[in-house]
């Protein structure tokens, strides 16, 4: 007896929603980003921490409209290679500000290059090599996730880190939404949202626990 199960295939109007969900996104993460700088202009080292921080999500969020826009070869390799890597580089560049602000005595440099080795690493896989491009690297997303929360968890304010768990939580309940994409229409959306919500819980936490204390104490 055949038990597979057909997979129906995903409609244009889905792409579309995909697409217009992280395109809004964009748009609005380069508002979020310009505020961020503009906030942390009087430390100009926190200014290029939220610089690259913005500059990852918006990447991140720019090449998940586009995957899901040109939906022809040779593009839509392309595109799809770009947004699974540019994951890798929002992962770590959400943690570059508060490893700026909160890093152990003596671990900064090390800390923020070991973090960035390990995302390139990702993004060089994905994005150059193509490696499993037509599967999503969910273990590798959640590991890069989490794991640096390890060192810096002892030094971030409570606050902070109820932020920063919050957003790993949305983003790693999203990926049960992304991992079943092909099972009921506009799941993939849903991840879209959910990632979105989860940048904005971090952005905030960014913004009150490491931007703004680092402000007031350079008044």
């Amino acid at each position: 007896m055949d038990h597979t199960v057909e997979v129906p295939p995903i409609q244009p109007e889905q792409e579309w929603a995909n697409a217009w969900t992280h395109g809004f996104s964009a748009v609005l993460w380069c508002v979020v980003g310009a505020w961020l700088v503009r906030s942390s202009a009087g430390e100009p080292g926190l200014a290029i921490a939220c610089g690259v921080y913005a500059a990852s999500v918006v990447t991140t969020f720019a090449c998940s409209t586009l995957s899901h826009v040109f939906l022809e070869q040779p593009w839509l390799d392309r595109f799809r290679a770009c947004d699974q890597a540019a994951i890798y580089l929002m992962i770590i560049g959400t943690y570059t500000p508060i490893a700026y602000a909160y890093s152990p005595a003596g671990w900064r440099i090390p800390l923020l290059t070991a973090m960035w080795v390990a995302a390139l690493a990702g993004f060089f896989n994905k994005a150059v090599r193509m490696h499993r491009l037509h599967s999503i690297s969910v273990v590798s997303y959640l590991l890069l996730g989490w794991l640096p929360a390890i060192p810096l968890i002892r030094n971030v304010p409570v606050e902070l880190a109820y932020a920063m768990f919050i957003g790993g939580v949305l983003y790693s309940l999203g990926t049960i939404f992304l991992m079943n994409d092909r099972r009921a229409p506009y799941l993939h959306a849903v991840w879209h949202l959910m990632v979105l919500s989860a940048s904005l819980v971090h952005a905030i936490g960014i913004a009150w626990y490491v931007v703004e204390p680092i402000q007031n104490s350079a008044l």
